[in-house]
This record gives structure tokens, sequence and C-alpha cells, in this order.
């Protein structure tokens, strides 16, 4: 599934070959020294216990990648970062600001913060893993005018037309929006790679190392790419985003939100898969 793993896997299998011939009591230890080297690891932030990787855990596991989860909900405390080739914020249905209510949002950007800027590690943000991006950088997110709740159209900007993260991507799409909060101006060096009319800042990359937006490594998605084919039934039971539904679509919009995802499910998970291989590209360098 990664481009150059073939090549990569089978120069390491000759060279435990060889490491064979010349050493062949330590042929376990080479093995397991090869396994080592080889295995990438993603740190995954979770703010709901029902709002993961969604879809990306499937790819994840495909692409041999060991993922930790910090399961906020329970209690779970930040780790070091050490090891880890990528971090993955995902959503949750409270906001920013709410830190009198969630006192670890502000160790959560501190984290944010030294990941992308002193450790310069990948970062994917999920909705309000986007927004907190936005915000620990130097950006402002607040209220939209009314919550974005909906199979609705984005459209790639000029920038996310060239941008190795959205690459493959058909110039419009049709995703799962599911948010009352949205980035109101981006940090410094931030470049918008995808829009819509109700939500201008659907997509963007931010530059924190002085590099171009196309050699960025650091992407904030307010829309929610991850879906599965349980999302809308596990989410609901979030208080917060059933009652953002309901204000959005009306009493029957959770049934007829289920039915459209269910039928246009296998375009977005293709669509996730694109965004996924890309940003694995973008982390493997």
């Amino acid at each position: 599934m990664v481009a150059g793993h073939g090549l990569t896997f089978r120069y390491r299998w000759q060279l435990a070959l060889r490491l064979e011939t010349i050493a062949q009591p330590d042929q376990c230890e080479s093995n397991a020294a090869i396994k080592e080297v080889s295995t990438m690891k993603f740190l995954v932030i979770k703010h709901a216990i029902v709002e993961g990787l969604g879809i990306f855990e499937q790819f994840c596991q495909k692409a041999g990648i060991a993922v930790d989860y910090v399961e906020l909900e329970k209690g779970d405390r930040f780790p070091s970062l050490e090891g880890y080739a990528a971090l993955c914020v995902m959503g949750g249905p409270m906001n920013v600001g709410e830190e009198a209510d969630y006192p670890w949002l502000v160790e959560e950007k501190a984290l944010i913060r030294q990941a992308v800027q002193e450790l310069q590690l990948p970062y994917l943000g999920v909705c309000l893993g986007a927004q907190l991006l936005a915000d620990a950088l130097g950006g402002e997110v607040s209220a939209m005018s009314a919550p974005e709740v909906g199979l609705l159209p984005i459209t790639l900007t000029d920038a996310g037309q060239q941008h190795p993260l959205t690459a493959g991507l058909p110039d419009t799409l049709k995703v799962l929006q599911w948010h009352g909060q949205a980035v109101q101006k981006l940090p410094p060096g931030a470049t918008v790679l995808a829009s819509s009319a109700h939500c201008p800042v659907q997509a963007y990359a931010v530059s924190v190392g002085g590099e171009s937006p196309q050699e960025s490594r650091v992407f904030g998605l307010q829309f929610h790419s991850e879906v599965s084919a349980a999302t809308i039934k596990e989410w609901v039971e979030i208080p917060a985003y059933r009652a953002d539904l309901d204000v959005t679509l009306g009493p029957t919009g959770c049934e007829a939100l289920t039915q459209a995802v269910r039928e246009r499910l296998p375009i977005m998970n293709h669509e996730a898969n694109v965004i996924f291989d890309n940003f694995l590209k973008i982390v493997k360098g």
C-alpha cells in the first residue's frame, strides 16, 4: 500500500539472510531488530470513546502502523511524544475554549505546539483536532451562525488542487459535517486547501518551519473523512451531537442522514483512503 515499502522489505529480507550466514545463533535477535526498525507508530488522541480513527484504523492496520491511543474520556494522561512518527487528534463534543470544564485542554494544546513546532512531527487533526491546532498556533475558533450537520459539498481551493495531501481527490467532494464551531482566523503560515459556502476553512495546511505550503506536514480537516458504517449510530448517543443534528436536520434527520451515509459510504471510504495514503507518504518523507 505504501510506495517503496516492498523494496525496503526485500532489502531487509536480504540483509537478514546475510546476517544468518554470518552469525546463525543471532538470527532471532537480527530479525527482531529488523521488525522493530520497520514499525511505524502513530499517537492518536481521542476526546470521546466513540470518536476514534474510524475507517483510518483499518488503513493503519493494512499499512502495518502501530497505534497508541490517549482516551481522555477514560482519564488517560498524555505520554511523551518520543518514538512516534505522527500525531493524530480526533473530534469531540467540547469546544477549544472550554478549559474550565476540561482542564486537560491546556495541556493538549501545549502538546500540539511541542509536536508541530519543536519536534516538527506530522500532524493530522480532524474536526475538534483541526480547531485545536488553529487555537494552539495562534488562530481563532468560535461558534458558527448555525451548526453544520449532514452530507455537504466542499471544494478544493487552487492550493488544494496542487497539494500532496489532497492529490487524487475530485475538485468537489460530499463529506460528513458535524460541528457548531469553526476556524475563523487561520494561524500564521496556514493555507486553506478546501472550503465551502457555510464554512470557509474545511481543510488547511500549516508551514511551521519556513517550508513552502507544498512541503507542509501539519494539517487540519474540519470535515469527517474517517466516517464508517457505525458512525451515525454511535455519535447520536452524544447529547451535544444529537442536539446539533435535531436543530439542523429536524426530528427525522437521524434516519435520513444514516441512509445517505450508507449509500455514499463506498465513495467516502475511497476518498478517505486517498487522504490517508497521501498523509502516510508525507509522514515517510
